[in-house]
């Protein structure tokens, strides 16, 4: 309520504004040989039309493999995913994006790049006083090689700029 009164009063909506966003995001693969993925990402943000933006996204994320039969931890690996895309707002707080890009592979000294492709959705919460926000964003995220697929949730810091 008090984000639409704002924006009803003549305030500049998330919807038309450009801002970086800074946060966190934990990863949950499925059918993968990783069991769980964490890691930062950022993400810049530059409206084009009404209700839609131009995303790019960079970021460095690490899984755990999952234990080996021996009993014993089977590591970590680390990716660094860059992805472009584009961003709706259905609402001034409520978005659907997507994004294209590619993740690399920086593990065993083999630094492979993967395609990779996300659809998600979030929602904006505004802070009082002022025109940061905490995004708050759940996605789905397929890379090819292996054949990852993941969800993630982003909680992320969105300076207005």
């Amino acid at each position: 309520m008090i984000a639409n009164s704002v924006y009803a009063q003549g305030g500049s909506s998330p919807a038309n504004s450009t801002a970086l966003s800074i946060g966190a995001e934990l990863n949950i693969p499925q059918r993968s040989g990783y069991t769980i993925g964490y890691g930062a990402s950022a993400k810049f943000e530059l409206p084009f039309a009404n209700t839609l933006s131009f995303t790019a996204t960079a970021g460095i994320h690490q899984y755990h493999l999952k234990t080996l039969f021996s009993g014993k931890s089977g590591g970590n690996d680390t990716f660094v995913p860059l992805k472009a895309g584009i961003k709706y707002y259905i609402d001034p707080r409520f978005y659907a994006e997507g994004e294209l890009g590619t993740v690399i592979d920086r593990n065993r000294d083999n630094d492979q790049n993967r395609f990779t492709y996300s659809l998600g959705t979030g929602f904006l919460l505004p802070l009082r006083n002022t025109s940061n926000m905490i995004d708050l964003g759940l996605r789905y995220e397929e890379w090819s090689k292996n054949g990852i697929q993941q969800f993630g949730i982003r909680v992320a810091y969105r300076f207005g700029l």
